[in-house]
């Protein structure tokens, strides 16, 4: 098949977004639905993304939870509601102003709300394997 040319050899831009390991994908769609996450490997996200990656003297995790807060979720919908699609640019995005305490606090910061997602994860995956336990159970018993 070497009839398949490649986005490059057609001279084609893409809309897709180059992400590392530990970049932040943020859903720029839509913002008040907070779709936000850790890259745990590279790849390519959607157009309806940015690829965030702090800098400044920001820790990347410290950043992850900003994002979290319900300060970043209110100026997020001050700024998106447009007639059509609710959506925040990069320049409203990058606009959001914050205070952040010295690189050392914002990394134990950081690693703090990283553990709790961690064992919220954790706890979810356990949940749901009980809930399927305990449906086996109840369909068992009424059978």
């Amino acid at each position: 098949m070497n009839n398949v040319k490649t986005v490059g050899e057609s001279q084609l831009i893409s809309g897709k977004f180059h992400f590392f390991k530990n970049d932040i994908i943020y859903g720029k769609i839509n913002p008040q639905l907070a779709k936000y996450v850790i890259a745990k490997q590279e790849g390519l996200s959607s157009a309806d993304t940015y690829v965030l990656d702090a800098k400044n003297g920001v820790n990347q995790y410290f950043l992850f939870s900003l994002l979290q807060t319900a300060d970043f979720y209110k100026y997020t919908l001050s700024v998106s509601m447009r007639t059509g699609m609710p959506k925040i640019n990069r320049e409203e995005l990058n606009a959001y102003n914050f205070t952040a305490p010295k690189i050392d606090e914002q990394n134990k910061i950081g690693i703090f709300f990283e553990e709790i997602t961690s064992l919220i994860t954790a706890n979810q995956r356990k949940l749901e394997k009980l809930q399927e336990l305990k449906k086996g159970y109840l369909q068992k018993m009424f059978c």
